[in-house]
């Protein structure tokens, strides 16, 4: 291999390892057990002729598809082509020790909790120089801080000097304040150490290092509906309390339907005027935090969740969710990568992620430690169109595309540009949490189409049965832009 290389574990759509190729090492094996994780990663892989890039992807990865508990090290190494293997990255499922499960923090104690151990006996196999373990930042205080020990401890008698740390990925310039726990370690006697952050939180700015990137600023291009939307949607988010969503000011959540309110000029809830409490709907503190969370667009995006309710936040603050490409961009995912499986299984993937800006922050200071050589990144802009054998052939491709909520967004773009570039003009329509998924449609045909594609936008509110509102979001005669 001509630079240091990486084998992947519990790898997930591949975020850990986007940021390990931006720093210059390149991941040889990706390693997940499950299947829709597995068809992401094999879509970014030019060792693959699938996804929309087929052999063209960015990655060169090959992706074993298996539970952990019964691949070899053996396997791993035939895989990757060498024994010569300078880091394992990875961190297993995370529910476990998670503090979004408290009451259920079985942490070593159930099945999945006692993953680190396989980690473990591959690292005294494989031998790489070193690793990086992450997880939920839960995992330092599960069971009293016995799990966090019990796995250190099993790390250490690996033969590795350890360290650990709790970083937030927007102190490296990721548009999400995102915590997560890493244990970095070097075979032998040497400790590692982990990198300074980049960035800090505006009101710190005074050190000289650039503020926290911000979601507005993260999300500048996804514009598609801004002028639309100006005041935000009537009700995009559906169930009983959804239409509250709009009158939420950017960076309130449930509780400015309390007895207090959210004052965006203070940034705090204040108490209402006895003659504002017929708003209240909710009780003070009797709801999670993200609950009708409206996003500040001048900070960067609180944590995007894996499987969030129907009213689980943050939400764009244009009163509907986000898209998945938007989620993509907050997350430091390239838009232009593709993630395989149903909505549900697609959310599941993003929220399970890590950001690749942080771990490049860290494998690029384990790299200089180490005095390894490594090549520096440079961004390619994407030439991915739509392939001839596009689409899955299971849509009807005659009328206006409806938004199925058990389809692939990826998949409806695939039947809108063949269409497009066979010079036919497209619809696109999709009705309340739908509508995030006609913005991932349009900006996937915007991003990919071969030349200029006009979309004519327009927002309809229908009055259903029970009273309440909905919105309707319709891309109307979607075509190439003439020369």
């Amino acid at each position: 291999m001509s630079g240091p290389t990486a084998i992947s574990l519990f790898s997930g759509l591949g975020g850990i390892d986007i940021g390990v190729h931006r720093a210059g090492i390149e991941t040889l094996v990706t390693l997940d057990s499950d299947s829709y994780s597995a068809d992401s990663l094999r879509a970014n892989s030019s060792t693959y002729d699938e996804g929309i890039k087929g052999q063209s992807a960015s990655y060169e990865w090959t992706v074993i598809e298996d539970d952990i508990h019964d691949v070899t090290a053996e396997e791993l190494l035939e895989a990757a082509g060498t024994d010569d293997i300078d880091f394992i990255v990875g961190g297993p499922p995370c529910q476990t020790f998670s503090r979004s499960n408290e009451g259920n923090r079985e942490g070593t104690d159930a099945a999945r909790g006692m993953l680190f151990e396989e980690y473990a006996r591959l690292l005294r196999k494989i031998e790489p120089r070193a690793f990086i373990f992450e997880n939920v930042r839960g995992l330092a205080s599960a069971n009293n801080g016995e799990d966090f020990e019990i796995i250190k401890e099993e790390f250490a008698q690996s033969g590795y000097t350890i360290n650990d740390d709790v970083l937030n990925a927007a102190n490296f310039g990721v548009p999400q304040t995102r915590k997560r726990l890493f244990i970095i370690g070097f075979r032998g006697e040497e400790k590692p150490y982990f990198p300074e952050p980049t960035h800090v939180e505006a009101k710190n700015a005074l050190t000289g290092k650039p503020s926290w990137v911000t979601a507005r600023e993260a999300l500048s291009d996804f514009d598609l509906d801004a002028d639309l939307t100006e005041e935000g949607y009537e009700n995009a988010v559906g169930g009983q309390y959804g239409y509250l969503l709009k009158n939420i000011p950017p960076g309130g959540n449930y509780q400015h339907f309390t007895e207090r309110k959210y004052d965006p000029e203070k940034g705090e809830y204040v108490e209402r005027d006895e003659d504002e409490l017929d708003a209240k709907v909710f009780d003070w503190r009797s709801r999670h935090y993200n609950y009708l969370l409206k996003q500040d667009p001048d900070r960067p995006t609180w944590t995007l969740q894996a499987a969030p309710g129907t009213y689980v936040g943050p939400f764009h603050w244009r009163s509907r969710r986000y898209s998945f490409l938007e989620q993509m961009q907050l997350m430091d995912i390239p838009v232009d990568y593709e993630i395989c499986g149903p909505p549900r299984e697609i959310q599941r993937q993003i929220g399970n992620a890590v950001p690749p800006g942080l771990i490049e922050a860290v494998i690029r200071s384990l790299s200089d430690q180490l005095g390894l050589a490594t090549s520096d990144y440079k961004e390619e802009a994407s030439n991915a169109t739509i392939r001839a054998d596009g689409g899955d052939g299971s849509h009807d491709l005659d009328g206006t595309i409806e938004i199925e909520s058990s389809r692939s967004p990826w998949r409806h773009a695939e039947d809108a540009l063949i269409r497009i570039q066979k010079g036919e003009q497209v619809a696109v329509r999709g009705r309340g949490k739908n509508i995030a998924r006609v913005i991932d449609v349009l900006e996937l045909i915007r991003r990919r189409a071969e030349n200029n594609v006009e979309v004519e936008l327009e927002e309809t509110v229908i009055d259903k049965p029970e009273g309440t509102k909905s919105d309707v979001l319709s891309a109307l005669n979607a075509e190439i832009a003439p020369n």
